[in-house]
């Protein structure tokens, strides 16, 4: 999130635009050959498509594990000594809970043990015979989605421009002549109407189930009869007539994620 400072009550509009990101990425293999020809590899995919990155190396899961927190992707061979690749993504995933990131490559020359390692929920998988098919397929992949969180709203007021992370916004909320967008960090003003600033977000998985209000589907937890529970414990009406059209967008919403 921007650490700009902002004003009590401003007249602002907005853009969008993008920002460009630093992926930062470790890769975990007790092969030292292999595992400095995959960074070469990596780093030269993201070269190619104009990634910023920065790549660290470790010879065992133990050692990630203290430091996962650091990383957006995590490159993981499944077959290691003391802990293998399974049991590291495992711990990994207990310990960020519901945060999005560090996403999980397994890296592996058998295929047979793919079935296992989806339990751990994995982004990807990199076969070390295909590496050249597989990886610039992967980071492709995950350059579109750091590309779409870090898409950001520009607020224009008298005095300075202010840029708001679409994927930061929980929801808007329409009082009297405002539209205020709530983040997780901080709440903005904006002297519009709900229309106007719903049309202009609607395309960014924003569902409306309320004339007054808008929601990011990725805020949601879930949709009961009459509200929207968001994640954070916030309830948003909904009314009769958006019910069904909500329940259908955000389904949809799901469906396409998931794919």
């Amino acid at each position: 999130m921007c650490k700009c400072e902002i004003g009590t009550l401003r007249q602002c509009s907005y853009n969008i635009w993008q920002v460009k990101s630093m992926i930062n990425i470790a890769v975990v293999d007790d092969e030292p050959i292999f595992i400095d020809a995959l960074i070469n590899k990596i780093s030269d995919c993201c070269n190619l498509l104009g990634i910023e990155c920065i790549i660290d190396k470790y010879s065992n899961g133990y050692s990630v594990l203290e430091n996962y927190k650091k990383y957006h992707l995590i490159f993981l061979d499944i077959e290691m000594p003391s802990i293998d690749g399974i049991a590291t993504a495992k711990r990994i995933n207990d310990l960020k809970g519901n945060a999005e990131t560090p996403f999980i490559i397994f890296v592996t020359s058998h295929e047979e043990l793919v079935f296992d390692a989806l339990k751990s929920f994995p982004y990807s998988f990199i076969r070390k015979n295909m590496i050249n098919v597989d990886l610039p397929e992967c980071i492709g992949h995950i350059n579109k989605y750091f590309n779409e969180i870090h898409q950001t709203i520009i607020l224009h007021t008298e005095r300075k421009d202010i840029p708001i992370i679409i994927d930061e916004i929980i929801y808007l909320e329409k009082i009297k002549n405002y539209v205020i967008y709530h983040t997780y960090n901080q709440d903005y003003k904006v002297r519009s109407d709900m229309n106007t600033e719903f049309k202009r977000i609607s395309s960014y998985s924003f569902v409306r189930p309320h004339i007054g209000f808008a929601v990011n589907n990725k805020a949601i937890h879930y949709i009961a009869v009459d509200c929207v529970l968001l994640k954070n414990d916030i309830t948003i009406p909904m009314n009769k007539k958006y019910r069904e059209e909500i329940k259908k967008k955000y389904f949809k919403w799901l469906g396409d994620r998931n794919a």
